[in-house]
């Protein structure tokens, strides 16, 4: 744990990437749901967690197990946070207890909120951005197994899958709107290449004066202007 979990956290584009997967403080999704609750059924931890670290805060986009008010906060502060350091680390932390870890056993967590033993997965992106923490977390001292470890990190790329398969949904849903509106552009130029065309050669044939010429002029630079 040699980098510090507080600046990894801040650091802008780290920050620019969660934000733009549009994650935080989004509502609960059965889609990520489903992944918390079959980690605890699986490894019978009372809490399972989707931590996506924030600047100062850790945000729950899923839960299983948290009491109230936690699981209706969703959230707190980084101060309280595990996962920051598996964030900082890309690296898993998995804590037998954490009162006797030299690094965690002053967290806020174990005192106020009985985090005991924990083990946590990065959620990374396919570019090494780190977002967060799958985690699981029990109220005692826990030695975790080789295959409860192995069932976690299996998860959490589960949980990377979807973030990340959304994501590409979101960017060609942004490609798709601007195609739309550049063959709008595109029709609205032809539509009106093609009636100035109409008018132009109305004028050859009638002979229009100035007046004329320039009130079309003005509506010509009105339309160009809506293009």
């Amino acid at each position: 744990m040699s980098k510090d979990p507080y600046e990894v956290a801040a650091d802008p584009q780290r920050l620019e990437v969660l934000n733009q997967l549009e994650l935080l403080d989004a509502p609960a999704e059965e889609a990520f749901d489903r992944l918390t609750r079959l980690a605890s059924k699986i490894i019978e931890a009372p809490v399972s967690l989707i931590s996506l670290v924030d600047a100062d805060r850790q945000f729950f986009k899923s839960l299983f197990g948290l009491p109230e008010p936690l699981a209706s906060e969703r959230e707190t502060p980084l101060s309280h946070s595990f996962c920051k350091h598996v964030v900082a680390t890309q690296e898993p932390l998995i804590v037998a207890d954490a009162r006797e870890h030299p690094v965690l056993k002053d967290n806020p967590s174990v005192s106020e909120l009985n985090v005991i033993s924990y083990l946590g997965m990065p959620l990374t992106t396919n570019d090494g951005v780190g977002l967060g923490s799958f985690c699981v977390i029990d109220d005692k001292p826990r030695t975790w197994t080789e295959r409860e470890i192995e069932i976690i990190r299996e998860l959490a790329l589960s949980t990377m899958t979807e973030i990340e398969l959304r994501a590409q949904i979101r960017e060609r849903e942004e490609v798709e709107g601007m195609l739309v509106k550049r063959n709008d552009q595109y029709r609205r130029a032809y539509f009106f290449a093609t009636k100035t065309l109409g008018f132009m050669k109305e004028v050859i044939g009638t002979g229009a004066n100035k007046d004329e010429l320039q009130a079309y002029v003005d509506q010509m630079e009105r339309e160009l202007a809506r293009i």
